[in-house]
Order: C-alpha cells, then structure tokens, then sequence
C-alpha cells in the first residue's frame, strides 16, 4: 500500500498492471498490444560505486509482439535537465541489461509538467542531439473526469487514476462523490483498498478534505473500515499532543488539547462552525467519555448545538 501521494500514482499500475494499455487507450487512443504475462521487475537501477538510479514503477510485459519493459515515472514539477538525463539513462540501461525494448510513461496532475514532458528530451549540444527520449504522458489534460458513477464502475481502476490525476480539478469533488458511490456497488474488500488509495493519493488539500469527509459523514459499508482507521489515527494524534504537551505543561492539559483538535478538525470537514465558547467548552473538558459522546455525534449532527445537547440527553 502506498503512503504519499507520488506513490500511489505509480503503485496502482503494481496492482493492476493492465491498467497501462486501459490508460492509454483512454488518455491517448493509444492502441498498445494485450499483455499475455506481467512481471513487476527491480527497479533499483543502482551500481556499484555509482549514484542510486531507482525507477518509480517497472513492469515486464509478454505481448503478441514480443516482450517489452514499461517504465513508469509520476511527475509534480517540470523535469529539470537532470531529471531528463536520468530518464535517458533508465532507458538506456534497462534495454541493455534485459536485451527488450524499453517504453517510458509519465504521469503528473499538473497541466504545466504534463505540457513540458511531452516536449522532446534530448541528449548532446543544441546544435545536434545525440539522443532523443519520447514519453507516453498522462495528465490532468487528456485524462477523462469522470463524474458518472455508473462509467467509474466500469473500471473502478481507472476511476481511482483518474482521480488522482485531476485532484487539483475544480470537479474533483463530483469526481470523488461518483467514485464513492461506484465503490458502494463493488465487493467491499476492494472497496476499501481502493478508497485509502484515494486517501493517500489525493495528498493534502482540498480534496482531500471532500474524501475523508465522504468517509466519515457517509454510510457506505466499505467507508467503516477506514473510518474507523482515520478515527483512531485522530485518536492517537490526540495522544500523541497530549503526551507532547504533558512534558512541559502536564498531561491532562495535552491530552485534552489533542482531543479537542481531532474534534475541532472533524466539524471543520463537515462545515460546522463552534462559537469560542463551544470551542472553550470543548478545550476545558477532561472527562474522555463526554469528549468520546461529542465525537461520535459529530459524524452525523447538522449543527454545532445538535453535538453538545445530544451528548447531555
């Protein structure tokens, strides 16, 4: 499973590596040949005595036309000539060391990266080029949104992609509601892999916001599981500040600062403002299981008034 947003843009072609022609085809009207086999390869490209050369993602491929290797790179800036270079090299030497062709594919949410990516890359002086790399690059620009529950459940792969290729979108949120509800008709194991691929996909941002609000406002079945792991990560955040805030103020004052931030950034998802005395009030309270009543009611009050009466009643 990934843990940033660079890796699960990669990690998901590891998952589903046909994902690649269905991508490309898609983004590109790229007619790239079945795969027959798929391999994951090392793509540590290190030697000895020699800078680290690691690629993202590199997948070994059985066609009708023969074996190929796919190299996959996400990208979230404009590549320095640094970066071009070391991208001739990936090619370069996974050709010679496997003795198969080598194809590159970038993918990058950014318009203006994908734009410089598809320039050519170049090798040798400006007056002529030794050599010239040509990447396959899916972006933000020719990949579809998809905003149509019923077209993201059919392939729920290329939805998650697609997502997390447009997070920076004004649509995302509708992109995201109709890949949530696709997920609430798919077999609720896969459901919840693929939604903490969103999860750590999307990064931090608005977006991201929208998601875990789904999840934790929502009642789909496969959205308990991780609900469940967002609420105990905010649990032990809090423990984490309150055992950071005991060391120089005394533990009870941290522990309920750390409650009160988890509960503070939950009604902020869910748009839900507190006067300075609801959130004084929240900040003084020291009984856990009070806090726990509050919390539990924030997932689903419309107001601020509908958290604290209902935890008295």
């Amino acid at each position: 499973m990934p843990k940033a947003p660079h890796e699960a843009l990669h990690h998901i072609f590891r998952d589903d590596p046909d994902l690649v022609r269905r991508a490309l085809k898609t983004c590109l009207d790229e007619d790239f040949p079945v795969f027959r086999s798929v391999a994951v390869i090392d793509s540590d490209l290190t030697e000895i005595k020699a800078i680290a050369r690691r690629v993202d993602t590199a997948l070994m491929v059985e066609t009708d036309c023969g074996a190929e290797i796919i190299l996959i790179e996400p990208q979230s800036r404009p590549p320095t000539r640094s970066k071009k270079r070391a991208w001739h090299w990936y090619l370069s030497y996974i050709e010679a060391y496997f003795n198969v062709p080598a194809t590159l594919i970038i993918l990058t949410a950014d318009r203006a990266t994908a734009e410089a990516c598809r320039r050519p890359m170049t090798l040798g002086p400006e007056r002529r080029a030794s050599a010239t790399v040509h990447p396959f690059v899916i972006g933000p620009d020719n990949t579809p949104v998809i905003t149509d529950p019923a077209q993201a459940a059919e392939d729920i792969v290329l939805a998650v992609m697609a997502a997390l290729a447009h997070r920076e979108d004004p649509r995302i949120n509708t992109a995201l509601d109709a890949l949530a509800e696709a997920l609430d008709e798919t077999e609720i194991e896969s459901a919840s892999f693929f939604a903490h691929y969103v999860e750590v996909g999307l990064g931090e941002g608005s977006a991201y916001d929208h998601w875990k609000g789904i999840i934790m406002t929502m009642t789909y079945p496969f959205a308990s599981r991780l609900r469940d792991e967002l609420e105990a990560r905010g649990r032990e955040q809090g423990r984490a500040e309150g055992r950071s805030e005991g060391r120089s103020e005394g533990r009870s004052e941290g522990r309920s600062e750390g409650r009160a931030e988890a509960l503070f950034s939950l009604l902020a998802l869910r748009g839900i403002a507190l006067t300075a005395e609801q959130r004084e009030r929240v900040l003084r309270c020291e009984d856990e299981q009070t806090y726990l009543a509050w919390l539990a009611r924030a997932v689903s009050a419309e107001s601020a008034d509908e958290v604290f009466t209902s935890a008295e009643s």
